[in-house]
Order: structure tokens, then C-alpha cells, then sequence
């Protein structure tokens, strides 16, 4: 049994008591019982007492302090910040895809106005080939001969429709760019809308990227400021003060330390480990924890901003991603493209103007040898009538020597010495088997000349027939070199293709 009433030992440094204190359980006259009850009582007081202090002790090194409202509003105004500036990038980034989209589609359309305008000037040489073949049907029927002038204008006409198929083919190829690219556009154009509904209230210039005030604290660098400093600048104090501040009362109350400020953010708001890969500078904490941003690390001068990770609740969503990129690859198809119809149309416009040199070098060629020709036939014109001339006259000459040969018509128109009866041959004619050759000879003579006479006359004749199939051919060729060298003017007038197909 514990004395109670006895006086406990006290340390020298203890204060005297004023009385005696009873140690407990050592009541000899109370019940056990109501003993117990009260030893129970006190131990319970001091237990809640024990753990009342650990509690108080523990709160004041990590229950949250009275301006962390005012920190968590900086911090979450800070991860809002860094977001509106990665969705900013974005922005930048899909305001560019849509400005090069845009002037694509404007060089695409102006290859795409090439090709119609060389797809009109193909038809155009089509309908002038048509037209020089049905001129070049008028020709007389002599001159309608195939020949190769018209081999060179069919075969400018299959070459003409080659090309037009060519270059039809590339208009509807780039026609189906163009719509594609128009979706691109207007998809580009949703995206960037959507994603510029959070930059109302921040700059939309890509150079104000480098100037964020509002981030400073979270970009300086550790080697310029230390552990705890970025910190102290996030929360509004000066390192360069003293350790003590006023308070509205009046009273100096000590000046928080910012590790412990870090830890209690820690514990308390889940937001220490991110504040403190900022102060690290650890882009892969920052990345894993989603407060990294795209202005954490600042660019510089001259240098683009990197774009945001890919995320689908991010700033660079999948959507985004996937715009851009149809838009790169239209966009790179497209330069293929303008490429392609820039090779096609000057190919086509190289093609059309040695097709055309060719068919007029032909025709020209024609008109040349037609010309020729009818110099020759000129030529043979004018010697055939002088054989006809000189033909004309030898059957004048040859009818006046048989007429000479015939002699008069009246025997009593005879001179005394062509009858045959005269003196001399009639003393000849006394003895047998003497005759004179004198009408023997006549007749000889004049049968050869009516021979000769009718010959000359078949001759003329047939002079005569060649002299008018020469001017018929000579009419003939006249008229096929006038059409030739029509077509030929025809179609240098038309060569320029300034002309309406309605109006030729």
C-alpha cells in the first residue's frame, strides 16, 4: 500500500508547494473503487492533454496557414496561365497551318485558272484543226489527194486530243484538292476557334510569349535564385526584409520559413511537388504532373516556342494534331500538284505550239509546191500554144501547096506547058511504053500532102485538149494554193487564241 500522505521527493530546481501533495492510490479511508474512478479520470485528462499538444504541435507545422487561399489562387492563376499560353502556341500554330493553307489554295487556284485557260486554248486548236479540214474539203476534186499536209493536221488533231485529255485529268484531280483542301480549312478553322475561346484575356501576338510577367516567378532560373525563393516571390515577399512583419494589429510576428511554407503545400493542397519541380527546373515532373507548359522554358530570341505535348484534355489535343497534319500533307500534295500542272501546261503549250509550226510548215510547203507547179503549168501553157501557133501555120502553108499542087480547077486555066498533051510529050509518047511521070507524081504528092494536112489537124486538136486540161489544172492549183494559204492566214489569226469560238 502507497502512502498517499507522504511528501514526494522534488528535483532542487522544483518550486516549493504551497501544500502537500498526496500521491495517487495511496487513500487508505475512501473506497477502492471511487479511488480508481478518480486515478482513471486524471490519466484519461492527461492523455487527451498529451495528445491535444502533439495535435496543436503538429498543426502548427502543417495545417495550412491563413493566406494559403491567397497562394493556391496564385498557383492555380499560374497553371491557368501556363495553359492559356500552350493553348496559345496552338493557336499560333494553327493560325499559320491556316494562313499557308490559304495562300496554297490561292497559287492551287491560280494553276487550277492555268489549266482551264490551256484547256480552252486546246480546244480552241481543235476546233481551228476542224475548221482548216473542212476548208481544205473545198478544194477542187483534183487537188483533194491525200497528202502529207493532210497527214500533219490529223496528226495535230490526235496530239491536240491527247492533250486535253492530259490536262482534263490534272483539272479534275486539282478540283478534288481544292474541295479537300476546303474541308481542311473549315476543319482548321473549327479547331482554332474552339481553341481561342480561352485566350480573351491574354495577347494574341507570338512575340508577347517572350515578355510573361506573370510567370516570372516559375521561369527564373535555380541558379539565380535559390531553394526557397521562387517561392517567396509567389507568395508576395522579399527576401531582402527582415525575418519579422507587421501584422494589421501591430504586432511583429516572425517571418514564415518558405521550406516549411513548401512542405505544408505539400501535405495540404497536393500542389508542393509541382511548385517544386518548377523551382528544379524538371521538365519531366512538370510534364508528369501537368503544370508543365509550354512557357516554362523560355525560347529564345529568333526562336520558335515548342508545341505543347499531345493530350486529350491538353492544350494540343488529338483533334488539333490531326488537323495540322491533314493540312501539311494537302498542303505538300498540293505544291506536288501546282508542280504537275505547271510541268503539264508548259508541256501542253510546247506541245500545241510545235504542232502548229508543223502544220504550217506543211502547208506552207504545199502552197510552195503548188505555186511551182503552176509556174510549170505556165510554162507548158505558153510553149503548147506556140506549138499550136507554129502548127496552125504549117497546116495554112501545107493546104496552100495542095492547092498549088492541085492546080486550077479549069482545064482551059492550064498553061500550054503543063497539059499533058502538049508538042513535046506527044512526040515523046510515039513510041511504046513511054509516059510521062507528071500526073503519077501529082497524085503522089497530093495525097501525102492531104496526109500531112490531117495530121496537123489531129495534132491541133490535141493541142487544143492540153491547152485546156493545162488551164484547168492551172485553175485547179490556183484555187488549192489560194484555200492553203487561206488556212495558212487563218490560222496564224487564230494563233493567239483571242477569239471566241462562237464568232469564227
Amino acid at each position: 500500500m502507497v502512502d498517499i500522505c507522504a511528501t514526494p521527493l522534488k528535483p532542487s530546481s522544483a518550486p516549493a508547494p504551497l501544500r502537500p501533495i498526496m500521491r495517487m492510490g495511496t487513500a487508505c479511508v475512501g473506497p477502492r473503487q471511487w479511488q480508481d474512478d478518480t486515478v482513471r479520470q486524471i490519466k484519461l485528462g492527461r492523455s487527451v492533454n498529451r495528445r491535444s499538444e502533439n495535435d496543436r504541435e503538429y498543426g502548427r507545422q502543417h495545417d495550412a496557414l491563413p493566406h494559403m487561399r491567397d497562394v493556391l489562387v496564385r498557383h492555380s492563376n499560374t497553371v491557368a496561365f501556363g495553359y492559356v499560353r500552350e493553348v496559345r502556341v496552338v493557336v499560333i500554330k494553327l493560325r499559320e497551318n491556316l494562313i499557308t493553307e490559304n495562300e496554297e489554295v490561292k497559287l492551287l487556284l491560280r494553276g487550277k485558272e492555268a489549266l482551264e485557260k490551256m484547256l480552252d486554248n486546246m480546244r480552241k486548236d481543235i476546233l481551228m484543226n476542224k475548221k482548216c479540214v473542212d476548208i481544205r474539203k473545198t478544194r477542187p476534186k483534183r487537188e483533194k489527194d491525200l497528202d502529207e499536209a493532210d497527214k500533219t493536221i490529223e496528226m495535230e488533231r490526235t496530239e491536240l486530243e491527247n492533250l486535253k485529255k492530259n490536262l482534263e485529268g490534272h483539272l479534275k484531280i486539282t478540283k478534288k484538292h481544292l474541295i479537300l483542301m476546303d474541308q481542311s480549312r473549315k476543319r482548321l478553322a473549327r479547331v482554332l476557334d474552339e481553341r481561342s475561346e480561352v485566350l480573351e484575356l491574354i495577347c494574341h501576338s507570338r512575340n508577347s510569349i517572350r515578355h510573361d510577367h506573370l510567370l516570372k516567378s516559375q521561369l527564373m532560373s535555380p541558379s539565380s535564385v535559390g531553394g526557397g525563393g521562387m517561392l517567396q516571390n509567389a507568395l508576395g515577399m522579399d527576401s531582402s526584409r527582415p525575418n519579422t512583419t507587421t501584422s494589421s494589429t501591430g504586432m511583429k510576428t516572425p517571418k514564415l520559413d518558405s521550406r516549411k511554407i513548401t512542405e505544408i503545400l505539400a501535405k495540404t493542397a497536393n500542389v508542393g511537388d509541382d511548385l517544386l519541380a518548377s523551382e528544379r527546373g524538371d521538365r519531366g515532373a512538370m510534364m508528369k504532373s501537368g503544370v508543365y507548359t509550354a512557357r516554362t522554358f523560355r525560347p529564345l530570341d529568333g526562336e520558335r516556342p515548342s508545341t505543347p505535348p499531345l493530350s486529350n484534355l491538353g492544350p494540343y489535343t488529338p483533334e488539333a494534331a490531326e488537323a495540322i497534319d491533314e493540312s501539311r500533307d494537302l498542303i505538300e500534295k498540293s505544291r506536288q500538284q501546282r508542280l504537275s500542272i505547271a510541268e503539264a501546261v508548259d508541256e501542253a503549250a510546247r506541245e500545241a505550239k510545235r504542232l502548229h509550226n508543223c502544220v504550217n510548215d506543211a502547208l506552207t510547203q504545199r502552197l510552195a509546191e503548188t505555186i511551182t507547179l503552176m509556174q510549170h503549168l505556165s510554162m507548158g501553157e505558153a510553149e503548147n500554144r506556140t506549138a499550136y501557133n507554129k502548127n496552125t501555120r504549117h497546116y495554112e502553108m501545107t493546104d496552100v501547096s495542095r492547092g498549088y499542087n492541085l492546080g486550077p480547077v479549069a482545064y482551059s486555066d492550064l498553061q500550054s506547058r503543063e497539059r499533058l498533051d502538049r508538042p513535046m510529050v506527044k512526040v515523046y509518047n510515039r513510041h511504046p511504053g513511054t509516059n510521062v511521070p507528071d500526073a503519077r507524081d501529082l497524085i503522089r504528092a497530093n495525097n501525102q500532102l492531104e496526109d500531112s494536112l490531117e495530121k496537123t489537124q489531129k495534132n491541133l486538136a490535141l493541142l487544143h485538149l492540153s491547152n485546156i486540161r493545162i488551164k484547168e489544172d492551172q485553175r485547179d492549183k490556183k484555187a488549192a494554193a489560194d484555200i492553203d494559204a487561206t488556212i495558212i492566214r487563218f490560222r496564224k489569226k487564230k494563233a493567239d487564241h483571242r477569239w471566241v469560238p462562237g464568232e469564227q
